[in-house]
């Protein structure tokens, strides 16, 4: 590699001190006879991540041989060809690998980059072998035992919540499986929402996010290994030095990619950046949101489906023939919804054989009242001032039907040894079905220019016939590796970057047809939210996908299925959740007296949400920052209240979401802490609006819901 003005370059005989990087955040050493970090301290909590060094790693590859598949290349085996160090920056070249099997004609070149309060890593893996590359393991982190101290906890972007810790340094979450080297524990983006990890010290306030940057979207996985192995102990994974008989104890972690690049391909894996900063998850993961705008942009302001903080649906046909309701009746199911100020309806179950059958051929079935009783009733709902939602499925395909047996098989998403990876069955009418027993199989299908074809033909018609959006489902299981020979993409790129490529035309199409067509979807990959403004299912209980505070932009469905689900419903004011409402679990109207007490309830929260729409639903979600609210009842902190923090876009304007989760009469405390604020506007389903002061008690029913609005 080229050196420069000022540049230091070595081959393998310089000292450690060598390359050496420091700034007011980070100080970092790199081993010149390996090229791995062996020193990576974080100064502002004066935290070694490298504390254990028998254990400092530099990367790793699998390059699998047709007997040996196990075929690794150790990076700490090897012997970096030139390290240099340019400035805030040290460059490695490695030419030439070694494995069990012998010489690896296989190049590497990585670089170490200090950036203020980031540390940067990128690398170019270029193959001239005979053999696929099928994994890289970089960047590598080896002898992590703290992170100022044992008690710090790693947040996950998870699918269904904001809050989702593992603590790595204590209560390890993995064990040793079959065939692996120490205690194991892995994440994959996607699966994750997002591609970051955030360690968080409580004690110095000190957050460091460890997040992945690649324009292109790939599937990877983020590894830790405990070594030498998981001491088997409720309160401590972690054996002691005396237990570890001298091996050495600590984590490694990597950052995984799947490239399969052949001979004469090369691989740039994009930005691995570990960035240090006050506060949490919430301040870390804000670096991910200016990158993920910069090069994806999106604007929901003139979405129509966005601005629907409530759904009705219902599945009319089931898959083993039962009829739920047909269109006339659904339609009246919906007239009964839209008196709850309900102006959204998912219509499932509307195909040829019933949900989830038949796929992808999307017609509408005969038995309900086929294709003009569909655009008849999608008439009668736009008529009223609704919209319809028609569910359909991307790149699923039902196994048990001739024409994938004669036809589409061959789309099939696979693995190298050409078998499907994802299977999914769904039933309803029989108890056979409902426990999986004789079933319709579905299979993921590739991405690929003959099935995106026939996917049009069959979709793009609907719009045609009145359907104002479609909620795909399915699409959280859409991402993984696909070997299928019909792709021209790399296998970790192919139900990735091949998959939003496809969203993205799909949405484009039905935009010729309906400018103002929108999706919402069933999905968790947060590289498809330009083209979903709602997701199916990333909201539970109280609790909302960690890209609800990222993006606020978006938002989830929280479904309430029955007639006692009021905690449900607070749930989704208190996240900023669209309330889908199926009776009887997808079987029935609102207008069932069972379900009287909580349509009404649902039409009194929507009031209120109507006319707070740009603050608890429009605005930005805050999660639990930006407030405090204190339980004052004897024996718990919060004598089961939870609360969530929103704010107004155009004004700032703050409000405090609480709700009792409790059967009993619960009284709080509440301030803001954004700024000082001394009184509130609450609130409360079935009451008038009162002004509350910061220094007053305030009592919450049982399954109660408050919203404070902060005045003056």
């Amino acid at each position: 590699m080229a050196g420069g003005m000022g540049a230091k370059g070595v081959g393998a005989a310089a000292t450690a001190d060598y390359f050496h990087l420091e700034n007011a955040h980070f100080s970092v050493a790199i081993d010149p006879a390996s090229a791995a970090l062996s020193s990576l301290r974080i100064k502002k909590n004066n935290a070694e991540l490298i504390d254990e060094r028998r254990l400092m790693a530099n990367f790793r590859l699998c390059v699998p041989q047709p007997d040996y598949l196990c075929n690794y290349v150790d990076g700490m085996e090897e012997k970096p060809a030139h390290v240099e160090k340019l400035g805030d920056q040290v460059r490695v070249e490695f030419a030439g690998m070694r494995s069990e099997r012998g010489q690896l004609p296989i190049d590497l070149q990585y670089s170490i980059t200090l950036d203020g309060d980031m540390l940067r890593f990128r690398a170019k893996l270029t193959n001239r072998s005979a053999y696929p590359v099928s994994e890289f393991w970089f960047p590598r982190i080896g002898g992590w035992t703290s992170f100022g101290g044992r008690e710090a906890a790693i947040t996950v972007p998870d699918y269904t919540s904001c809050r989702r810790n593992i603590n790595p340094f204590g209560n390890f979450p993995g064990t040793r499986g079959l065939g692996a080297e120490a205690a194991e524990f892995s994440l994959d983006y996607p699966g994750m929402v997002m591609p970051w990890w955030e360690v968080h010290d409580a004690r110095t306030n000190t957050g460091l996010y460890l997040g992945y940057h690649d324009r292109t979207f790939r599937y990877s996985t983020w590894h830790m290994y405990l070594f030498p192995e998981a001491s088997g102990a409720s309160e401590d994974a972690w054996l002691t030095p005396e237990q570890a008989a001298g091996e050495p104890v600590g984590l490694v972690f990597s950052h995984v990619r799947y490239p399969f690049i052949a001979s004469g391909e090369s691989f740039d894996t994009g930005e691995f950046i570990l960035h240090v900063h006050d506060g949490d998850w919430h301040q870390g993961s804000q670096l991910y949101r200016q990158w993920f705008l910069k090069y994806f942009p999106f604007d929901k302001s003139k979405s129509w489906l966005r601005k629907q903080s409530v759904w009705f649906s219902s599945i009319i046909l089931q898959p083993e023939d039962r009829v739920i309701a047909d269109y006339k009746t659904y339609d009246r199911w919906c007239q009964d919804a839209e008196q709850c100020g309900v102006r959204c309806h998912e219509l499932i179950g509307w195909p040829q054989g019933g949900l989830d059958r038949n796929d992808p051929v999307y017609v509408p079935a005969r038995v309900l009242g086929g294709h003009e009783g569909y655009r008849a009733l999608l008439r009668s709902i736009r008529s009223r001032g609704s919209r319809c939602l028609s569910f359909v499925n991307y790149n699923v395909m039902d196994g048990a039907t001739s024409l994938y047996k004669e036809k589409l098989k061959q789309y099939r998403q696979q693995d190298q040894f050409g078998q499907p990876t994802r299977p999914m069955w769904w039933g309803e009418s029989t108890l056979i079905a409902r426990k999986g027993l004789s079933v319709h199989h579905h299979h993921l299908a590739s991405v690929v220019p003959d099935f995106k074809k026939l996917l049009t033909g069959y979709l793009t018609p609907l719009v045609a016939d009145g359907a104002d959006g479609f909620q795909i489902d399915k699409v959280v299981a859409g991402s993984t590796l696909d070997f299928n020979p019909l792709n021209s993409r790399k296998p970790d790129v192919a139900l990735c970057e091949g998959l939003v490529e496809g969203i993205a035309e799909l949405l484009a199409e039905c935009r010729k047809i309906n400018p103002e067509f929108c999706i919402a979807s069933e999905a968790s990959q947060d590289r498809l939210i330009p083209y979903f403004d709602v997701y199916y299912r990333a909201a539970r209980g109280e609790d909302i996908s960690s890209l609800r505070y990222v993006f606020p932009e978006w938002t989830a469905v929280q479904h309430v299925g029955t007639s006692r689900d009021f905690r449900g419903v607070n749930g989704a004011v208190l996240t900023g959740a669209v309330i889908c409402v199926e009776p009887s679990s997808y079987q029935h109207s609102l207008a069932d007296p069972l379900y009287r007490e909580l349509a009404n309830y649902i039409r009194e929260v929507e009031r209120i949400r109507r006319e707070l729409a740009g603050i608890i639903f429009l605005g930005s979600y805050h999660d639990n920052q930006g407030a405090e609210v204190i339980g004052i009842d004897a024996g718990a902190a919060r004598s089961g209240i939870v609360f969530t923090v929103h704010s107004e876009n155009e004004t700032g304007r703050r409000a405090i979401v609480l709700a009792n989760t409790g059967s009993d009469p619960r009284s709080y405390r509440w301030k803001f802490t954004h700024r000082e604020v001394r009184k509130a506007k609450r609130y409360e389903p079935f009451q008038p609006v009162q002004m509350v002061y910061a220094d007053s008690v305030t009592q919450i029913k049982p399954l109660g819901l408050h919203i404070l609005v902060e005045e003056g």
